[in-house]
């Protein structure tokens, strides 16, 4: 019989006997590396990771304002839509990362929505 690559194999459970997942490890190894990126010149990681929330914050309160009123399911149908749009790119195409990003903003007001919470201010992060 043909080798399955999915197939149980002790080549295949390898790399989880090596080392066991530890989420405090990963944050350790995580902060090591912001943290050497410091040294690195331009403006701190934390500057840029500002920079770049409030650009998603914008993205959010633009989203919001176009989804305002919409039914649910055409909110979810749009999240779903733009994630097959993305699924049917290359990861090399910048347009697939764009789509994601889509996704994952209208992802989150699908959760508020479901939750409740789609009234703008109820966040702790709202705009």
């Amino acid at each position: 019989m043909p080798d399955i690559p999915t197939e149980n194999t002790p080549e295949h459970d390898e790399h989880f006997d090596e080392e066991e997942f530890d989420p405090e490890e990963a944050e350790r190894r995580i902060t090591q590396f912001v943290t050497s990126a410091e040294e690195l010149p331009g403006p701190s990681v934390n500057e840029l990771a500002g920079r770049v929330v409030d650009v998603m914050r914008g993205a959010w309160t633009d989203l919001q304002e176009i989804m305002a009123g919409k039914p649910h399911n055409k909110v979810l149908a749009t999240e779903l839509l733009l994630g097959q749009r993305a699924r049917a790119l290359q990861p090399t195409d910048p347009e697939q990362w764009r789509l994601h990003a889509a996704t994952s903003l209208l992802g989150g007001m699908v959760v508020r929505n479901v939750e409740g919470r789609d009234k703008p201010g109820h966040g702790a992060h709202d705009a």
